[in-house]
């Protein structure tokens, strides 16, 4: 049998469901997927929360608009209990921002935070915020950013 000939019979198995080609591949893809998702475990590794927490120590950099390159540190369960302890948002805000810049600087105050020009703090607080994922922005199907309205 000629390749011409093999080919118009895998054909005609094909259109009547014919079991030699559609087994093999049904195999050969079966394989693919085995080898796809064996090779997407290894590259996910296992999770290593002693590796994780170690990470987190680690000193970031962000370029700041107009400030340059602001180290800082991300923010920790630990960190939330002490920012439970504000009583105002605006308070959380500053404790926020305090907390991820002392983490870089162990000479930095609170009230070295608070003393701030407002437009410098604003960008800090804006920056950091979106390292953290805190202002991850929501696309409205306009493709345009949603704003937030004031509640009355």
């Amino acid at each position: 049998m000629n390749a011409l000939e093999k080919r118009f019979q895998n054909a005609r198995l094909w259109e009547t469901g014919g079991e030699p080609y559609l087994s093999g591949k049904v195999e050969e893809y079966a394989k693919k997927l085995e080898r796809y998702e064996q090779e997407k475990a290894e590259k996910a590794g296992k999770f290593d929360v002693k590796a994780l927490i170690q990470s987190s120590r680690e000193i970031r950099r962000v370029e700041v608009e107009g400030l340059g390159i602001v180290e800082y540190g991300v923010l920790t369960l630990a960190d939330i209990v002490e920012l439970g302890k504000c009583k105002t948002p605006e308070e959380r805000g500053l404790m926020s921002l305090y907390l991820m810049l002392h983490k870089a600087d162990k000479d930095l105050t609170f009230e070295d935070v608070k003393a701030l020009p407002l437009d410098v703090a604003a960008k800090l607080m804006t920056a950091l915020s979106k390292e953290m994922g805190f202002l991850a922005g929501k696309t409205l199907k306009t493709g345009l950013a949603q704003t937030l309205t004031p509640s009355s």
